[in-house]
């Protein structure tokens, strides 16, 4: 499936807001957006993070979630499918999946509420075990790694049906486009427009230099096994555990039809966005936009 952007113009009228607790601003950032919202006559519902799956439903314009990346990933969870776009104000560092910071608030939200916004469609990553009727769902990346006792994993790849190779490494990554800017951005991996149709394998601290990380196509499709005396090795979606992989069983890796919508301001997208979060210039002066 083809990510796209394009201009909401809907005007928003009900959000649902999850801030996360403990977040340095958190508190300054919700009365900021009380008073905005006071002014806009838009009506919220507040919730924290464990309760936004109940909370999210047909009738709501938008989700604002306040926080990181971590956040976001589990709003991104509870939304999943759902058509509610996200809007991310980011109360933590990086933040690649937030659009906003907590000072430009006031001069960006206000115009968001009105409609002036884009929407990018990110792609899912679904993770099958085996024969199972249940899948997992992730919008970064699906992770093997080693389990108790292991330092290192040994992980059987086929790419498309076709026999890649055997990593030896202390992990394996399957991600999306979007999951090119977190941890297998940290791993090595490139950087992928989130308009890529692909996937992006990444070995953690792979034993051979030779084993690099490789873009494969969407529709080729993932398959991990173990390779001979591993133990089982232990199955996460965007960092949470969610099983094994014993041997003898195969997780199968492919683009997921549920998708997730990210709100950003007019104007912004993704390539501003990694010049600004990673710091990229050009020259030691910097660049005019």
């Amino acid at each position: 499936m083809a990510p796209s952007r394009s201009p909401g113009g809907k005007k928003i009228r009900k959000v649902v807001v999850c801030l996360r607790r403990g977040k340095p601003g958190a508190v300054g950032v919700a009365m900021v957006l009380k008073s905005i919202f006071r002014q806009a006559n838009v009506r919220a519902k507040w919730v924290h993070e464990e309760g936004l799956a109940r909370t999210v439903r047909k009738g709501v314009d938008a989700v604002i979630v306040g926080g990181g990346d971590g956040t976001m990933l589990h709003a991104a969870q509870a939304t999943m499918g759902s058509k509610i776009p996200l809007l991310g104000i980011n109360l933590g560092s990086l933040g690649f999946l937030t659009s906003i910071r907590a000072g430009e608030i006031t001069s960006v939200l206000p115009r968001i509420l009105r409609g002036e916004y884009g929407v990018s469609e990110r792609a899912v990553l679904s993770a099958k075990l085996g024969g199972g009727k249940s899948s997992w769902c992730a919008l970064n990346e699906v992770s093997l790694a080693p389990g108790a006792g292991q330092l290192m994993v040994k992980i059987r790849v086929r790419v498309g049906g076709e026999f890649l190779t055997e990593y030896h490494a202390d992990g394996l990554l399957v991600a999306s486009p979007t999951g090119s800017t977190a941890y297998s951005l940290s791993a090595g991996g490139p950087l992928v427009s989130p308009k890529a149709q692909v996937m992006i394998l990444t070995p953690v601290c792979a034993h051979a230099m030779a084993q690099r990380p490789l873009v494969v196509g969407e529709r080729e499709g993932v398959e991990l096994s173990l390779g001979s005396g591993n133990r089982p090795a232990v199955i996460r979606l965007d960092g949470s555990k969610v099983g094994q992989l014993g041997g003898g069983k195969v997780l199968r890796v492919t683009v997921s039809q549920p998708i997730v919508r990210l709100m950003h301001p007019m104007g912004s997208g993704f390539y501003g966005l990694a010049r600004e979060k990673l710091g990229w210039s050009g020259t030691s002066a910097g660049i005019a936009r």
